[in-house]
């Protein structure tokens, strides 16, 4: 396997291992932290399963080496602080209690973007509460540092535990980049390993306070670099875990899609050299789309002159539709403009990625209308 080929696998079982902590419920997520500790300590770390009525005794895996106790935490959905600080604290008061031996214990969770300033709070007084214990309460774990124990191990090791791309499909640098990544003939091996770093890490970079939803905007950013990578079964299962999404929070998937739409209209517009509005137009009047999809473009025109009203979309399964040809037509923009003009399309993905995390720092410089206070705090 080639040094650029290597890359895009690591990139690729990046995006599959944060969808999988993004998107996984307790089992999934603790399966796949204990089959990883297994692999890195393999004759220490003991994977601790629940047995009829004693359960799992407050342990989702132990280190009889360093006396360690692993406490998992991975609801699908986001909780009250309030939750998470009970869970906290009943796990590591239930391990004190079952686990004389412990000298050790770390708090494992799925949420990507860290755990809140209440819960490390909670954290912090337990450390304080427990000072006479003996046991020592290590900061805690997220998806992050996975992926850092993850991407350490053996290449054999990663691909027996997550899988990779086609491996025909990785045969050559200049094959590999002309037959299978879209738009990127006549790129430099090492320009797309740069390329590769700054967007697994811009994935990553959504903040809490920004102006659209992190967790939105980072599974459609996944799904976007899935498409690049010309993994149309990744790029769908990030649609589907967006669109699962949806249920819980519909205003802002909605606003996450159709923002990604429309900035991305303005950068290949660009590159086109024609207005963002005259791109849209020209699908509008000569593409052979299906009406549900032209609306989608309407919708997006209305927004970008500034001629929108808001938009909220009730119903669950259109609203799903809605977000799934958003997707579509930001992947079909990007092939479009970008297919013969000699711009790689990883570097337009970095664009648009960079902006939508930069809305709210960027007023006055990236002109998106869709995301504006009479949209945003008013939909209808």
């Amino acid at each position: 396997m080639t040094t650029t080929s290597k890359w895009v696998q690591l990139l690729w079982q990046e995006q599959k291992f944060k969808l999988i902590a993004l998107e996984s419920a307790a089992d999934r997520f603790e399966d796949l932290f204990t089959r990883i500790m297994r692999q890195v300590n393999e004759d220490s770390f003991h994977v601790a399963r629940a047995a009829g009525s004693a359960g799992d005794m407050k342990c989702d895996g132990w280190d009889s080496e360093s006396k360690t106790l692993y406490a998992v935490y991975a609801p699908f959905s986001r909780k009250e602080n309030s939750e998470v600080r009970g869970k906290v604290r009943s796990d590591f008061y239930g391990a004190v209690e079952r686990w004389p031996e412990m000298r050790k214990w770390r708090f494992v969770h799925n949420d990507l973007f860290g755990l809140s300033a209440a819960v490390t709070r909670e954290l912090e007084v337990l450390r304080g509460e427990s000072s006479g214990s003996g046991v020592k309460i290590l900061s805690d774990w997220g998806p992050q540092e996975l992926w850092g124990i993850f991407r350490a191990l053996p290449e054999r090791d990663r691909l027996d535990l997550l899988g990779g791309p086609l491996p025909e499909s990785l045969d050559g640098d200049r094959e590999w980049l002309r037959d299978v990544i879209p738009h990127h003939e006549a790129v430099h091996p090492a320009v797309v390993r740069s390329a590769v770093a700054a967007l697994s890490s811009l994935c990553d970079n959504f903040q809490p306070d920004a102006v659209i939803d992190p967790v939105c905007a980072s599974v459609l950013a996944r799904a976007l670099t899935a498409w690049w990578l010309g993994e149309s079964s990744l790029f769908e299962d990030c649609l589907d875990l967006l669109m699962e999404q949806s249920d819980v929070s519909p205003f802002e998937t909605q606003l996450t899609a159709l923002g990604f739409l429309i900035r991305c209209t303005e950068i290949c517009a660009a590159q086109m050299n024609m207005p963002p509005e005259d791109l849209l137009r020209s699908q509008l009047e000569y593409g052979e789309h299906p009406e549900g999809f032209k609306v989608i473009l309407q919708v997006a025109l209305d927004e970008l002159c500034g001629e929108g009203q808001g938009f909220y979309i009730e119903e669950s399964e259109t609203r799903k539709k809605f977000i799934q040809g958003c997707a579509k037509w930001t992947t079909d923009f990007l092939g479009m403009a970008w297919e013969g003009c000699g711009y790689p399309a990883i570097f337009a993905l970095q664009d648009l990625v960079t902006s939508m995390q930069r809305l709210d720092f960027n007023e006055g410089v990236v002109n998106l209308s869709s995301i504006r206070p009479s949209v945003a705090s008013k939909p209808h």
